[in-house]
């Protein structure tokens, strides 16, 4: 016998869809994030963009990768 949820589902399958709406928000939320740096980024003039290390080739690839601080490369 399955343990049953209040909406009568199985519990399991209460798990997997609030995992998958969880998983989808952290992706929306993240993406944002990249979204603004981008933003700020291509905001600042090349000479601001040289002060912290970054061309302005190298915006699309800080933005979608924001574990790497080009700072320290």
């Amino acid at each position: 016998m399955s343990t049953m949820t209040v909406l009568g589902q199985p519990a399991a399958l209460t798990r997997k869809v609030t995992g998958f709406i969880e998983r989808a928000r952290n992706a929306i939320q993240k993406q944002r994030q990249r979204e603004k740096v981008r933003a700020a980024l291509y905001g600042l003039n090349s000479r601001d963009l040289h002060d912290i290390g970054i061309a302005h080739s190298d915006i699309e690839y800080v933005a979608s990768h924001p574990e790497i601080d080009p700072r320290r490369a």
